[in-house]
């Protein structure tokens, strides 16, 4: 067929916009995909492997080193696959808008995953953060079965409050013969009042009675109210259930165990006891009390427990205490998801977090259920001596 120039350029022209369509067509196709899939950026693979670590500093501060530790092991122990762990800390001074802010941060450095928050609060509020990047978070400290509602990516490395309520109940009932109890809780504290409503309702379904519910506000120093209604009831309970988070509570049981109100009763608690100043702030109040606790260096551990103290106790000096445990056992989880992972996505990560059975670290856990609550076991402490000591492992 013969063409002259003016049929050639017609034709140029119908390829070039036929061309020009296809090229269009193929970015909005891409731009789509990119719409279905966030942008995470990706992972120096040759170098490094990144993971993020989000914790509240001084209290209960010992998440972090706890995490390092598990980090530093897995390092000395040639990484993954050869590839070292490089852990990027952030300190959130327990502010939710800070902590959102450094979870993006996390994102847009390329973490494969997030270790902690130590708060619920502030895991609720980084749990949109995750979803949405699609970036695992296994958290540290909290204890509020919401934490994970909002947030499919979102795992608790602590046992909830119900069970840890359930706990000092049975142990009330079962151990201490108890079966009247007065209650203290901290006013608007999430975790106080949820600790506080699991143990009331589990100590009453096992025929336990409720005989007084005190309040106390944040950071309060005088407990006479409440304490006054406390040691009006006759006959005196038998224990008094006191959920305390932060420095205020221990002052309570030194005001209640004063010769001003001679409160007999024994003092029962949750996680928030775990403090290193507790005694200190106590005295010798507090002797003689029972809490629930995720870890005791004193219970008997698994292989890679004692593996955990000797490193803590080598690197700090002291003993891990359970934030430590729970920020060594988060971290260390993720670290052997990612072991098991064939390909190095957050959300094959993801999985393998989830199909984590059987692990025995600072702690032990079962398995993760269906909302991603951890199934593990527990202990209770008790003071004495002017000591937190080990008292008796649990398992419900």
């Amino acid at each position: 067929m013969f063409y002259n120039k003016k049929t050639t350029i017609v034709i140029d022209k119908v390829i070039h916009v036929i061309l020009s369509s296809v090229f269009i067509l193929f970015g909005i196709i891409l731009l789509g995909c990119e719409r279905i899939q966030p942008i995470i950026p990706p992972q120096e693979s040759a170098t490094k492997i990144k993971i993020g670590l989000i914790y509240s500093p001084p209290d209960p501060g010992t998440t972090r080193n706890g995490a390092e530790i598990a980090v530093a092991l897995a390092n000395e122990a040639g990484g993954i696959n050869g590839v070292p762990i490089e852990l990027l800390i952030r300190d959130d001074k327990r502010d939710g808008s800070l902590s959102v802010r450094h979870a993006n941060d996390l994102v847009a450095e390329g973490v494969l995953a997030i270790v902690g928050p130590d708060y619920s609060t502030i895991a609720m509020a980084i749990g949109p953060i995750v979803e949405q990047h699609r970036i695992p978070m296994v958290t540290t400290y909290p204890t509020n079965p919401k934490v994970t509602e909002d947030s499919y990516y979102t795992f608790m490395g602590a046992y909830t409050d119900p069970y840890q309520g359930r706990v000092m109940a049975n142990f009330a009932i079962k151990t201490l013969e108890a079966m009247s109890a007065a209650v203290l809780t901290e006013a608007g504290s999430t975790y106080s009042e949820g600790l506080s409503n699991a143990f009331i309702r589990d100590f009453t379904d096992q025929g336990g009675t409720i005989e007084a519910h005190q309040y106390y506000d944040t950071a309060e120093t005088d407990f006479t109210d409440q304490l006054v209604a406390i040691a009006a009831i006759d006959p005196a309970v038998d224990v008094v259930f006191l959920a305390g988070l932060g420095p205020d509570f221990p002052l309570a049981v030194k005001q209640a165990k004063s010769t001003e109100f001679n409160i007999s009763a024994t003092f029962l608690g949750g996680d928030g006891w775990d403090r290193p100043d507790l005694v200190q702030i106590g005295g010798m109040a507090v002797e003689g009390s029972f809490f629930a606790n995720h870890f005791s260096h004193g219970a008997q551990l698994s292989e890679k427990g004692n593996q955990f103290v000797a490193a803590y106790m080598e690197r700090f000096g002291i003993p891990p205490d359970g934030p430590a445990a729970l920020g060594y056992d988060a971290a260390t989880i993720v670290l052997d998801a990612i072991r098991r992972t064939t390909d190095l996505t957050p959300t094959a990560i993801r999985d393998e977090i989830e199909r984590t059975q059987h692990y025995k670290g600072a702690t032990t856990l079962s398995h993760f259920t269906e909302n991603r609550h951890a199934i593990k076991s527990s202990v209770i402490n008790t003071i004495k001596n002017g000591k937190i000591q080990f008292y008796q492992s649990i398992t419900l």
